[in-house]
């Protein structure tokens, strides 16, 4: 019997020095895991592919006026499709953005919390401009003479660039 309190005595403290470990273990296992998810160069790679898709769409939407302009309204349809198809990625690529911006916001990967709340917010409206965007696209897809959604297009478009400045600059400024 006293053979079986010693034995009881001795494992307590090995089994708290291995349950203190794994503690230690995955304590670390998630702060490692946490900077995967939210690193804010990702958000940068992100921010870059965004750019690139709304030159793009810029690009598209301005052949596709011009040709409206020149009477080529079957080609016009075509560039609007491209545009569309670009504003398609260009919401799906700020929702992603996003989603990396509010990881960094949750997980204190900033330097300055009052920016990276604002590139959030910034963020969050260059994603519904556009989405504006993209529903204008698909009209003119099907009406490219509609005047009025050629307007709210131009619009769209005129915002989204500031939005899009908007976003990069907070980002920039959260970091510093």
């Amino acid at each position: 019997m006293t053979y079986e309190i010693a034995r009881s005595a001795i494992a307590r403290p090995v089994a708290a020095r291995f349950a203190a470990l794994r503690v230690l273990m995955l304590s670390l296992l998630m702060l490692v895991s946490q900077g995967v998810w939210a690193d804010p160069v990702v958000a940068d790679q992100v921010l870059s592919v965004t750019k690139q898709n709304f030159t793009v769409l810029k690009q598209n939407y301005q052949i596709a006026k011009i040709q409206l302009q020149a009477g080529q309204t079957n080609a016009a349809v075509m560039s609007f499709t491209l545009a569309k198809v670009q504003a398609t990625k260009m919401t799906s690529d700020l929702i992603r953005l996003l989603n990396e911006n509010r990881h960094t916001l949750d997980n204190g990967l900033y330097q300055n919390g009052d920016e990276q709340q604002r590139t959030v917010n910034f963020n969050t409206i260059a994603k519904s401009t556009a989405q504006t965007l993209q529903v204008k696209l698909t009209i003119l897809t099907m009406q490219p003479t509609s005047q009025i959604d050629l307007v709210i297009a131009d619009q769209a478009l005129t915002r989204l660039t500031f939005d899009m400045n908007r976003v990069e600059q907070a980002m920039i400024a959260a970091q510093q």
